[in-house]
């Protein structure tokens, strides 16, 4: 039955003139077109829509302001760099490096208050600290994530411009030990009194401050190894600041990087 429609068809067809032919051949390749450009713009609306609805909430979780972690009980260390300070209760910390961009101040229930701000290559604001909250200012090019216990932005290649994070002392004092230990092994034995200091401490938790912002002409680079002015940032330098969160922020809520500790 269907191949003797076909003939008829093709029968059909021959008896057509070169005129009806064109038009005949011009109706189904219309058709055609017009069939695959409705399938084809499904396809880019659809690709569209998807990338408007990432973008969407990529946005509102970049610029949704993230409350500081706090910290339970004095007292507590803020290591900025290789910088610590012992705040045996609440106040206002005074930076031991001169060049450091935030304050702080902790109040009574363990609210961390910090004022400061990182800039990039422009000179721009990136990010802003006031008072009990982050927010991102430059929401196309950075990204943020954060749970109970840290806060970070990370620039368009996943790389982190600002941390901060409480962890326990113990882990803090153990880390330390671990980082000497590999001094010795690499250097030599050499005396380590800030070390030895730290264990006999009855420190509960510690802030740790880590961050790249541009100031003036140089960069300063304040991570566990150190805070430095660097004229450029290459790759070491951006290696000395572990990301913490995975990314996208919006899609991965306060989930950690499972890393092993160095």
């Amino acid at each position: 039955m269907a191949e003797d429609r076909h003939k008829g068809v093709l029968a059909g067809y021959k008896k057509l003139g070169p005129t009806s032919r064109f038009v005949f051949l011009l109706s189904i390749a219309s058709a055609v077109f017009t069939v695959v450009g409705f399938v084809l713009g499904l396809i880019f609306s659809e690709y569209y829509y998807i990338r408007s609805q990432r973008a969407s909430m990529h946005f509102a979780n970049v610029t949704m302001a993230r409350p500081t972690p706090s910290v339970r009980k004095f007292p507590v260390i803020i290591e900025d760099g290789t910088n610590t300070q012992t705040m045996p209760t609440p106040g206002r910390y005074a930076p031991a490096f001169s060049q450091t961009p935030f304050s702080f101040f902790i109040t009574a229930d363990g609210t961390i208050n910090l004022r400061g701000e990182i800039r990039d290559a422009e000179g721009t604001i990136v990010a802003e600290a006031i008072g009990d909250s982050i927010r991102v200012i430059q929401a196309n090019k950075f990204d943020v994530n954060s749970d109970s216990k840290a806060i970070e932005v990370v620039d368009v290649n996943q790389r982190p411009v600002f941390q901060l994070t409480v962890i326990p002392y113990e882990d803090f004092a153990a880390e330390r030990v671990r980082r000497r230990a590999a001094r010795e092994t690499k250097y030599g034995a050499t005396s380590g009194p800030q070390e030895e200091s730290l264990k006999e401490k009855t420190t509960e938790e510690v802030i740790r401050l880590s961050y790249v912002t541009q100031r003036g002409e140089t960069w300063l680079v304040s991570s566990r190894h150190g805070s430095e002015m660097v004229n450029v940032l290459d790759e070491y330098e951006w290696s000395k600041i572990p990301r913490l969160f995975c990314y996208p922020g919006y899609s991965h809520p306060g989930k950690r990087v499972n890393r092993v500790e160095e």
